[in-house]
């Protein structure tokens, strides 16, 4: 039942329509417009790059492709959940005037952070023809790489949007870990910097966003496939956390109107 809400087609024409309009509002009165989503990743990255090159003692240009492979996918996920978390509330001019599904307001944050990313790709493939020496057809699998990771942030985003409904200071709540997450996946560092069968790698193992990171590392940066147990479980808990933010946004929607 629950699905059949989040499917309601004028749901998502609404969806579609309110990200476009917001999309050409978002740069109308920048000197660069559309520009902006090929610089600011590209600066981001460069930046990054040249700060953590010199941590690590790695190679700028070794380090640089690593580093970009899953940052861009990171930076999509984390923008996703932190979109998501707030489109319910921030949906409230519309909810409490007329039906609108819950779900519209989160598709809405997904396709525009999906279009976002779509840049902030091509972007780090610029970059990469000055950095990348090999290409390999691994790089095939990227299309395929990034759906656990949408599936992810957007069940993600789902559950925090019932909970910032009910209790707004779950949003510090959630940026803390999302920090956290960030600094303690192998993102930043490569995961094999640990000795085998210290408790840091075994955290590793442990780790989701190891399996994750593994989908973009690997085809970018190693020219190498992903193996079935990171697609496994990429894809496992990727697909557990949207069913369960698709269950509880459908559970709780009939007491957002009060809440809001």
């Amino acid at each position: 039942m629950y699905i059949d809400h989040f499917l309601h087609t004028p749901s998502i024409r609404f969806a579609w329509q309110y990200a476009k309009n917001q999309l050409r509002t978002k740069y109308r009165y920048t000197a660069m417009g559309f520009l902006w989503n090929f610089l600011e990743p590209a600066l981001y990255l460069v930046i990054l790059s040249l700060v953590f090159s010199v941590v690590n003692r790695m190679n700028i240009n070794d380090y640089a492709v690593f580093l970009f492979s899953a940052l861009v996918p990171w930076r999509y996920f984390e923008k996703v959940v932190n979109t998501i978390l707030e489109s319910i509330v921030n949906g409230e001019w519309l909810i409490k005037k007329m039906y609108v599904s819950p779900f519209a307001f989160p598709l809405n944050r997904l396709i525009i952070s999906s279009f976002e990313f779509l840049f902030s790709m091509i972007s780090a493939f610029i970059l990469f023809i000055f950095l990348k020496e090999n290409w390999s057809i691994h790089l095939i699998v990227l299309p395929i790489s990034i759906i656990p990771w949408a599936f992810l942030a957007a069940g993600i985003g789902l559950i925090g949007a019932v909970l910032y409904t009910f209790f707004r200071d779950v949003k510090p709540l959630v940026q803390l870990l999302l920090t956290l997450t960030f600094f303690t996946s192998p993102i930043l560092f490569k995961p094999d910097i640990f000795e085998t069968g210290t408790i840091q790698q075994q955290l590793m193992q442990l780790h989701p966003f190891t399996y994750l990171a593994a989908l973009f590392q690997k085809p970018i940066y190693m020219a190498a496939w992903p193996t079935a147990n990171e697609w496994i479980i990429s894809f496992g808990f990727g697909i557990a956390a949207l069913l369960l933010g698709i269950y509880l946004v459908n559970k709780y929607k009939s007491k957002f109107y009060y809440y809001l």
